[in-house]
């Protein structure tokens, strides 16, 4: 029975200094923690994205007066037959890949369909032509634009030209005469690596 006590009382020492040696450790660890070196006031910004556009080249905004698309002969050929030119250039600080839509706010009064009106982009440079369709440029604006065909990426600084035309189906039009009016064409961009 005496050494169960033994035993007892061995065992509570043995406890008391590993609980002891627990302590005093945590303390000494704790004790010889350095300090945070901080590195603060950091900033983290994105590149900017942005595009301007012009009617000649040579001044460059982020909005334009539009051109009269008139004379058209549904079925028939493009107005204007050359084409009206549009520079869009990378203004920010990152490539892009340019796309294009149209605010669905077109004024529409004579019902003309709009399934059926081609915009036609050529680039001057070369490259092959879009034909996209009013409708789906309108419904496009919500998801950012369809990219046009740039062959590369813009760089910063960089511009391209288009060859803007517009043509009707044959039967895009019933009567003798329609007008499209706030047909607002919106170049935009998205970055790219």
């Amino acid at each position: 029975m005496k050494q169960v006590v033994n035993l007892k009382a061995l065992a509570r020492a043995v406890a008391v200094v590993a609980a002891v040696s627990i302590v005093v450790s945590g303390v000494t660890f704790a004790a010889l923690q350095s300090q945070a070196g901080v590195l603060k006031g950091n900033i983290i910004q994105t590149a900017v994205a942005s595009l301007q556009v012009s009617p000649n080249g040579v001044t460059y905004s982020s909005s334009m007066d539009g051109y009269v698309f008139g004379n058209l002969v549904p079925g028939g050929q493009s107005s204007p037959n050359n084409g009206y030119p549009v520079y869009v250039k990378n203004v920010g600080t990152t490539p892009l890949a340019v796309k294009l839509s149209v605010k669905g706010l077109v004024t529409n009064p004579d019902g003309v369909d709009l399934t059926k009106v081609h915009v036609q982009l050529t680039p001057i440079a070369g490259g092959a032509s879009q034909n996209i369709l009013l409708q789906d440029l309108i419904a496009a604006d919500t998801t950012g634009g369809i990219a046009l065909n740039l062959g590369t990426r813009l760089n910063q600084d960089q511009s391209i030209v288009y060859l803007l035309r517009v043509s009707l189906d044959a039967d895009a039009v019933v009567g003798s005469s329609a007008t499209l009016s706030n047909v607002d064409f919106n170049f935009g961009a998205l970055a790219v690596n």
